[in-house]
């Protein structure tokens, strides 16, 4: 039986948060949450998730930071969907993340579930 993926919530909205933890504990993934940047980051390092959702305007860390960091750190090949209220969000992550991989809120749940689950079949293909 193989393990369920474990998707890192990086959310500083409790509400929000809570929805996404929801969410993908009904897709049947296992979840870890972070209230921030740094705490995600944290998390990320010793936790090694399968993909990070990725709030942008957050305390202490923000998103931009937070997708820094991770480029040079050993879980660089992670994936990661931004999820944001920001306006111009798909036109300053489109080269880092890929247009696809930029979910404005208020967002589809279900289309959400199908885009963590196809980014999570991209990296075991």
């Amino acid at each position: 039986m193989s393990e369920k993926p474990l998707i890192l919530i990086i959310e500083d909205d409790p509400t929000v948060s809570g929805l996404l933890d929801t969410l993908m504990q009904m897709e049947g993934y296992d979840t870890l949450t972070a209230k921030d940047g740094l705490e995600g980051l944290l998390k990320a390092e010793f936790r090694h998730p399968s993909l990070i959702l990725l709030d942008v305007m957050m305390p202490n860390v923000d998103g931009e930071r937070v997708l820094d960091e991770l480029r040079g750190s050993p879980i660089a090949g992670v994936p990661v969907l931004i999820v944001t209220g920001r306006a111009d969000a798909h036109a300053a992550f489109d080269p880092v993340v890929g247009r696809d991989n930029v979910i404005t809120k208020p967002f589809d749940a279900a289309a959400l579930a199908r885009r963590v689950h196809e980014r999570l079949e991209e990296g075991d293909a």
